[in-house]
C-alpha cells in the first residue's frame, strides 16, 4: 500500500488462529506438541513487520464470556464446535510471541474483537491514519473507507472500496445490509431463510437498506421473496444489528502505545528454540523491519556475459562450496532445452546466464562444490542436453521438504521458503541486473525470468543448511544422502532413455480389444432386454433398477449410484452388472493405454517418455506422470500383455 500518511494495522488474532490451524499441516515439536497454528500466527507477523513496517500495530483477541449479542439472541454462536485440543493448546504460546514482538493487545470482557476492531479503526482514521484491518472476515468490509482497507494475508489480497463494490454491488457502509439478509451460518445469525448473498445483493442494491425494503416489501419480486420477507421481518432486523460492528467501545487508541518495536531477542529466540522453528531464528531482525531479508534476494544481479565474468563467479563459488542453481527451461520433459540459468552463492552473489560459459560449467561439475536446485531432475535432463553429464554432489530441496513431511500436500518452492525461512517468494523480484543484457532476454517478456530465476536461485542456497540439520535431527540424513539424491540422475537417465513400445502388439491388442467389447455389448443388450448408452449413468440406472427392478444402494444427487462399488455388490443379484463392470475395464483399458500410448511416443526418440516422481506419495514409492504408468490394471488378459 504505496502512502505518504502513517499506517495502523489492526490484526483480527482469533479470527488468525482458527485459519492458520485448519490451513497448515500438523506440524509438531519432538517433543510431540502441534505447532501449526503458532506458526502460520508468527509467519504472518513476520511478513507483515518485515514487508508492510507498519508505524502502528495491535491485535485483538476475543475474551471467553457472553457478549451483547448474546443477550440480543441466545443462540448466537450456539453451533460453533468447541475449539480443537490441539489448538488450545497452542494458543498460551501465540501470547508469549506476541508479547516477544511487544505487540500491543487488546481485549475486553464482554466485548468481542470485531467491535474493538472497529473503534480502533475509527479512531485511528480520525488521527490521520491509514488504516489496514488484518483478517479473512467478509463482515470487516461494513469498516471500509478510503482510509481503511482489508487485508488478507493467507491470500496477500487487498480489499478496498472498489472491491467491496465488485464482490458485493454496494458499498461498504450498505455490507451490513446484505449480511442482515442472508445472514452468517458460522456465527449463527438466522437472517432470511431462503433467501442467499444474490438475492440480498440484488434487494439492498435496489432499495439501499433492510427497512426500506420492509417498508416496501409490496414491490419486491417474485412473490416467494416477498412472501419471505413479510414472514421473517423481525428477523431480518435482528439479524443486521447482529452483524453490525460496532465503532464506539470504551477503548482508545494512542499512537504512541501502539507504535512498532523491533521483537525482544532474548524473549523470542528462546522461544523459537522451544517451539523448533529454527528457521524463523535467522529472520528475528528481519521481522522487526530493521535489517534487510538479504542482499541475496533482493539484491543486483549480474548478467554473465563472457568467460571474464564466468569466471569471476566461478573463482568465488569454489570458495563458498555451495551455490543455489535454478534453470529456466522451455517447456517439459525430456524435449525441454534450457534458456538460461541463475546461480547464488549462500553469502548473496547471484548471477544469470543465457548460456553455458565454460566456467559456469565447471563449477557444476567440481565434486567440491554443492549444487542446490529446488527440483533438480529437470535441471539435470535439461543440462545434459546443453553437454554436462554430471552434477554431482547435488541437494535437491524439494526432496529434503518431502522427507521432512511427506504428508504435505506439495512441496513448491514458494511453499517451503515460506514455512522454513519465513521468505514469501516474489518479495525479493525487485534485484537490479548489472551488465548488458543478453541477446535472449533483451527487449522481451522473458526478461521477467531473470529475477524470478535469481530469486529462486538465492532462496535455494539458504534453505540448504536448515533442511540439512533439520533431517538430521528427525534422523532421516542418511535416508536423504545415501538414497533419495543418489536416485535423482538414475530417474533422470531413465527417463530420458524411454520406455520402448511395441506399437505393433499394441495396434493389434486394440483390434482385439474392440471386437472383445462389441461381443460384450452384445450380451450386455441382450441381459438389459434394450439398447442403451452403457457410459451413461442416467440410463444404466434406468435398466437396473426400473426395467430390470433391482433395488437400489446408494442415492446420489442426480440420482441412484452406479459406480464401480455399487455394481459389485448388485452383481450378487444380476447378471447385467458384472458385465458392465468387465466392459467398463476393458473400455478403459483400451481408450487410456492401448490407444493412447502409440501417441505419446516421442517424435525424435521413438520412444514413450514418462516423468516419475520421488516427492508425490506419502509413503514413498514412486509415482509417474505424463503418462501415468502406475496405474496400468494389469489384472486380466489384455492388462497382463
Amino acid at each position: 500500500m504505496a502512502t505518504s500518511r502513517r499506517t495502523c494495522y489492526l490484526i483480527d488474532g482469533s479470527a488468525y488462529i482458527y485459519r492458520a490451524f485448519f490451513a497448515l499441516p500438523a506440524l509438531s515439536n519432538s517433543k510431540g506438541l502441534q505447532t501449526n497454528a503458532v506458526y502460520g500466527f508468527t509467519t504472518m507477523l513476520m511478513k507483515i513487520l518485515r514487508e508492510r513496517k507498519p508505524d502502528c500495530l495491535a491485535i485483538t483477541f476475543d475474551e471467553k464470556g457472553p457478549t451483547h449479542r448474546h443477550e440480543e439472541f441466545k443462540e448466537y454462536k450456539a453451533h460453533r464446535p468447541p475449539m480443537p485440543d490441539d489448538m488450545q493448546a497452542q494458543i498460551p504460546y501465540i501470547h508469549k510471541v506476541v508479547e516477544a514482538f511487544g505487540i500491543p493487545v487488546v481485549r475486553k470482557q464482554g466485548y468481542e474483537a470485531d467491535d474493538l476492531i472497529g473503534t480502533l479503526a475509527r479512531q485511528a482514521e480520525a488521527a490521520g491514519f491509514q488504516v489496514v484491518i488484518v483478517t479473512g472476515d467478509k463482515d470487516m468490509l461494513q469498516l471500509v473507507t478510503p482510509a481503511v482497507r482489508i487485508y488478507d494475508p493467507m491470500k496477500d489480497k487487498w480489499l478496498g472500496e472498489a472491491e467491496c463494490r465488485e464482490k458485493f454491488g454496494v458499498e461498504p457502509a450498505r455490507v451490513v445490509e446484505i449480511m442482515g439478509l442472508m445472514g452468517d451460518a458460522t456465527d449463527n445469525i438466522p437472517g432470511v431463510k431462503g433467501i442467499g448473498e444474490k438475492t440480498a445483493m440484488k434487494l439492498i442494491e435496489e432499495f439501499g437498506t433492510i427497512e426500506n425494503v420492509l417498508k416496501r416489501v409490496e414491490e419486491v419480486k417474485p412473490p416467494r421473496t416477498k412472501t419471505l420477507l413479510m414472514e421473517q421481518a423481525e428477523n431480518a432486523r435482528l439479524s443486521r444489528k447482529l452483524a453490525t460492528i460496532h465503532t464506539d467501545y470504551p477503548v482508545e487508541f494512542d499512537a504512541q502505545t501502539f507504535k512498532t518495536h523491533p521483537p525482544d531477542p532474548e524473549r523470542l529466540a528462546p522461544l523459537l528454540r522451544e517451539l523448533e522453528f529454527s528457521s524463523l531464528l535467522k529472520n528475528i531482525q528481519t521481522a522487526s523491519g530493521s535489517a534487510p531479508a538479504g542482499e541475496a534476494l533482493g539484491g543486483e544481479v549480474e548478467i554473465i556475459k563472457d568467460e571474464k565474468s564466468a569466471k569471476r563467479f566461478a573463482g568465488h563459488a569454489a570458495k563458498e562450496k555451495l551455490v543455489g542453481l535454478h534453470v529456466v527451461l522451455d517447456g517439459t520433459g525430456v524435449g525441454a532445452e534450457m534458456r538460461g540459468l541463475a546461480l547464488s552463492t549462500p553469502d548473496g552473489m547471484t548471477v544469470f546466464a543465457s548460456r553455458l560459459f565454460g566456467p559456469l560449467k565447471d563449477i557444476l561439475t567440481d565434486r567440491t562444490v554443492l549444487k542446490a536446485s529446488h527440483d533438480l531432475k529437470p535441471a539435470l535432463l535439461a543440462l545434459h542436453r546443453a553437454g554436462v553429464e554430471q552434477v554431482e554432489p547435488a541437494f535437491d530441496t524439494m526432496i529434503a521438504a518431502y522427507l521432512l513431511n511427506p504428508n504435505r500436500r506439495g512441496h513448491a518452492l514458494d511453499s517451503v521458503a515460506l514455512e522454513v525461512l519465513g521468505y514469501q517468494l516474489g518479495t525479493g523480484q525487485e534485484e537490479k541486473t548489472k551488465g548488458e543484457s543478453t541477446n535472449l532476454f533483451e527487449q522481451t517478456e522473458e526478461a521477467a525470468a531473470v529475477p524470478k530465476a535469481a530469486e529462486a536461485a538465492s532462496v535455494t542456497a539458504r534453505l540448504v543448511p536448515i533442511l540439512k540439520d533439520r533431517l538430521e535431527e528427525q534422523g532421516s540424513l542418511k535416508l536423504f544422502d545415501e538414497v533419495e539424491m543418489p536416485l535423482v540422475p538414475v530417474l533422470a537417465e531413465i527417463e530420458r532413455n524411454g520406455f520402448g513400445l511395441d506399437i505393433k502388439a499394441l495396434n493389434e491388442q486394440s483390434k482385439e480389444l474392440e471386437r472383445e467389447l462389441e461381443h460384450m455389448m452384445g450380451n450386455i443388450v441382450r441381459l438389459a432386454g434394450q439398447e442403451f448408452n452403457v457410459n451413461s449413468p442416467k440410463q444404466l440406472a434406468t435398466v437396473l433398477f426400473e426395467k430390470l427392478g433391482l433395488k437400489p444402494l446408494r442415492k446420489t444427487k442426480t440420482g441412484y449410484s452406479t459406480d464401480e462399488d455399487t455394481l459389485t455388490q448388485l452383481a450378487a443379484q444380476h447378471e447385467l452388472p458384472a458385465q458392465i463392470l468387465n466392459y467398463r475395464s476393458l473400455s478403459k483399458l483400451k481408450s487410456t493405454y492401448v490407444d493412447a500410448f502409440p501417441a505419446l511416443v516421442h517424435p525424435d526418440t521413438g520412444r514413450l517418455h514418462t516423468s516419475l516422481n520421488q516427492t508425490v506419495a506419502a509413503t514413498g514409492r514412486l509415482s509417474s506422470t505424463e503418462p501415468n504408468l502406475q496405474n496400468i490394471p494389469i489384472k486380466g488378459e489384455h492388462g497382463f500383455r
